[in-house]
């Protein structure tokens, strides 16, 4: 449908605004009352009329109000689908149709609201009840207009369509005649005359009804959109409208007992989210509590305590251990948004989250706990150090691989227990650890490895050694292939010591490997000797130099 020719007049009028010029002090002011109308929308959803956050929204929202008014006069707002405009220029814009005012407003038929110096209270909390629907309950579905005609808002002026101005006049002068005559055939004459009298169309009247407004067909297209915006709203996330409330309330709040009593509710709420399994909408929570903390956002000393200690209560060990449950459920897909929110927490969240580790069965989440840890444990590495003493051969394995993730140094010498320890899966990821380490403290400790009962184990500290070229394993090497007993491992594992012993010890051990090449004549083919032999000749290959 085009414009009615009222939008057509207010769009001019608009227009000849922005030609002219117009006073910026004038449209700051009604930015900052827009925005906070906007918010105290919000809270009015959420608190009874007799809260004190309630009453001190609606009290500043006044005090604003009135200080324009008596600065600039009439504010007089012109209502776009999803704008509202003060003298031509945007004070308020929003497009969320669930939310918008002005969508709300412009939806009903409103084209213009107007507030005018003398605006009492009383007039502000029903015009807020309007556009929030929160008044009478058996007003819940009429529409805007329907509910500001009803308020008989003094000091608030509004315009309608044109459309709606003609039906509205008609209902005002049934509800006059009825006060005269109330019986249904003055009524029904009345509406026959609006019609055209005797007209079979003419509707039966029962009590006093706004007629339909004039019908007109949608399009295909207009009625894909319109099941698209209907499916949009159905999805929409009313967790995460609940927290841009609160996040809106806190972000302006000043007053410590209010600030504390807003930020109690959001620990609530974030507690519920995480035994709920709902780590994505907990995570804004945390996200939200460090850009509180943030030194950018001024806070005064006694609100940014209460943030920090926020922080801290958001990690309670209580909390983090009830969490077992929930990562023991088997649900894998909230585990992403599980480590995301984790990493958010201070160190207070490590000596819980080591003990969930020991408690959780499914192989994803403690692996994503350890994930957690790596990050975490940064920050207090001994406390992580101390817990390798637990009895517990698969936590302590767990907490072996997360030092070696994290990498710190102090963490070699206490690995030094594990070489010989009974458990196998403990030794190896111990190994692993160190393998990852280039300090040269880790080389020794390696070396300890070669003589593991487990071949995988020997392996793979020999192959370390000389990926690192560890000179200090050099000469433990060179012992090991000369002790007795070392010609009769397997041909696979000396092949592995020899090329080890070339990468690291190079043309210094030539001479050496020359020995292995000389076959001593005895009466019988020496197998074990000739292998020897094989592997001193691969490892000379290894060397590759003119001496080799």
């Amino acid at each position: 449908m085009g414009d009615s020719i009222e939008d057509q007049k207010l769009d001019q009028d608009d227009e000849n605004v922005k030609e002219k010029d117009y006073d910026k002090e004038e449209i700051k002011s009604a930015k900052e009352i827009i925005q906070y109308l906007a918010k105290t929308s919000k809270t009015l959803k959420i608190y009874l009329p007799n809260n004190p956050i309630h009453q001190k929204f609606i009290n500043e929202l006044s005090e604003k109000l009135s200080g324009h008014l008596s600065v600039f006069g009439p504010l007089r707002l012109r209502v776009k689908q999803f704008e509202l405009l003060c003298s031509g220029q945007p004070v308020y814009e929003n497009i969320n149709r669930m939310e918008s005012i002005a969508f709300r407003l412009f939806i009903d038929g409103v084209r213009e609201v107007s507030f005018h110096p003398g605006i009492e209270k009383d007039e502000i909390i029903s015009f807020m009840g309007v556009i929030t629907k929160g008044g009478d309950e058996n007003n819940q579905d009429d529409d805007t207009v329907t509910l500001l005609w009803e308020k008989h808002l003094t000091h608030i002026k509004y315009i309608v369509a044109q459309e709606l101005q003609g039906e509205i006049r008609k209902v005002e002068e049934c509800v006059e005649m009825q006060a005269v005559d109330p019986s249904p055939d003055r009524l029904q004459a009345l509406y026959q005359q609006e019609a055209g009298a005797g007209s079979p169309e003419a509707p039966a009247l029962k009590g006093v009804e706004i007629p339909a407004l004039p019908i007109f067909k949608l399009t295909d297209e207009e009625i894909k959109k319109i099941k698209g915006e209907v499916r949009c709203e159905e999805e929409l996330d009313m967790v995460a409208e609940l927290e841009g409330i609160l996040f809106d309330i806190i972000r302006i709040e000043r007053e410590p007992v209010l600030f504390s009593e807003i930020m109690g509710i959001i620990d609530n709420i974030l507690e519920i989210l995480m035994l709920k399994g709902d780590f994505g909408h907990a995570r804004k929570i945390m996200e939200f509590y460090w850009e509180m903390a943030d030194p950018a956002k001024n806070l005064p000393k006694p609100l940014l305590a209460q943030v920090q200690t926020a922080l801290t209560q958001a990690g309670n060990p209580k909390r983090i251990l009830a969490l077992e449950s929930v990562l023991n459920s088997g649900d894998s897909d909230n585990l992403p948004d599980f480590f995301s929110l984790m990493i958010l927490f201070e160190k207070n969240v490590i000596p819980p989250a080591i003990e969930l580790l020991g408690n959780i069965d499914k192989l994803k989440a403690r692996r994503i706990l350890c994930d957690v840890l790596v990050e975490l444990g940064k920050m207090d590495i001994d406390f992580m150090i101390s817990k390798l003493d637990d009895n517990r051969w698969y936590l302590v394995r767990n907490l072996i691989y997360v030092l070696g993730k994290i990498g710190d140094a102090k963490v070699i010498e206490s690995f030094a227990r594990f070489v010989q320890h009974e458990e196998l899966k403990v030794r190896k990821e111990a190994l692993h650890a160190l393998d990852a380490m280039e300090d040269p403290r880790a080389s020794r400790l390696i070396v300890q490895f070669v003589s593991d009962p487990d071949l995988s184990n020997r392996i793979f500290a020999i192959k370390g050694l000389a990926k690192r070229k560890a000179h200090d394993a050099l000469e433990p090497l060179m012992e090991m292939i000369h002790a007795k007993g070392f010609e009769s491992k397997d041909l696979y594992e000396k092949k592995e010591f020899f090329e080890a012993i070339g990468r690291i010890g190079g043309d210094e051990v030539a001479p050496q490997m020359r020995r292995f090449l000389k076959s001593r004549w005895t009466l019988f083919r020496n197998i074990k000797s000739e292998e020897m032999g094989v592997c001193a000749a691969i490892a000379l290959q290894r060397i590759g130099s003119h001496a080799a």
